[in-house]
């Protein structure tokens, strides 16, 4: 594995996490916090919009470079796959 893989399976997985603990707290935990919903604010955004071009950047890389295809590219853009469906989805509700 690539040292860019390496950093794009670390990023989908840190996105992921922070977005699953934002629906935590959103359905479960509902914490009304100031410096939670501080940094709820000013870290959403940023994730939201590094999802989608970290999902664009894989899998441009994954297509033209499939001979260096590995289990880190490829689930990196699985995890952003995903994350880009559930963000987006949840637009469409």
């Amino acid at each position: 594995m690539t040292r860019t893989d390496a950093v794009m399976l670390a990023f989908s997985l840190l996105a992921s996490a922070y977005l699953g603990a934002l629906a935590l707290n959103a359905y479960v935990l509902k914490l009304d916090w100031v410096l939670l919903g501080v940094l709820q604010e000013l870290l959403t955004l940023p994730t939201v919009a590094g999802v989608a071009a970290g999902f664009v950047f894989s899998a441009a890389r994954l297509l033209t470079n499939r001979q260096a295809a590995n289990a880190g590219s490829i689930g990196a853009t699985l995890i952003l796959f995903v994350l880009n469906c559930l963000i987006w989805g949840s637009f469409a509700l």
